[in-house]
């Protein structure tokens, strides 16, 4: 009778009638683990495209507040109504299209090749420059 408590205190109540409960011998050969970390050269190059990524981000903020000024300082004035209209349409288009041009890269190229999108953005750096600003002459 002692032996019964013994083993009563080893086991749970109801453990045997549980058919999720295995009693036999665990597996002796190793699993094959996938390696989960990833490779060493992709990893830096993907931190690479990121810090470029905030760099063309910063550019493209600069840019937009470069068109902010120009259109501050600008003092051109239009004959008529719908001209004026146009004018500050044009100059709104101005200041938000460095945003719009980044956004729009990365959403369209996101599965793409990085160099994809990097030539993109090199190009939108190169269109979307505020020359007024840069040149410093806005009549």
């Amino acid at each position: 009778m002692a032996s019964d408590r013994d083993d009563d205190a080893l086991t749970w109540g109801g453990e045997s009638d549980d058919p999720s409960y295995l009693d036999g011998a665990g597996s002796t050969a190793p699993a094959d683990v996938a390696e989960s970390e990833p490779s060493a050269p992709a990893s830096a190059t993907a931190s690479a495209l990121l810090v470029a990524y905030g760099i063309f981000g910063g550019v493209y903020l600069l840019y937009l507040i470069g068109w902010v000024i120009s259109v501050q300082r600008d003092t051109f004035t239009a004959s008529g109504l719908f001209f004026e209209i146009m004018y500050q349409l044009g100059e709104f288009l101005a200041i938000v299209s460095p945003a719009i041009w980044f956004g729009l890269v990365l959403l369209l190229t996101r599965g793409g090749r990085p160099a994809l999108r990097v030539a993109w953005l090199v190009a939108g750096i190169v269109l979307l420059a505020p020359w007024p600003f840069i040149l410093g002459s806005v009549s």
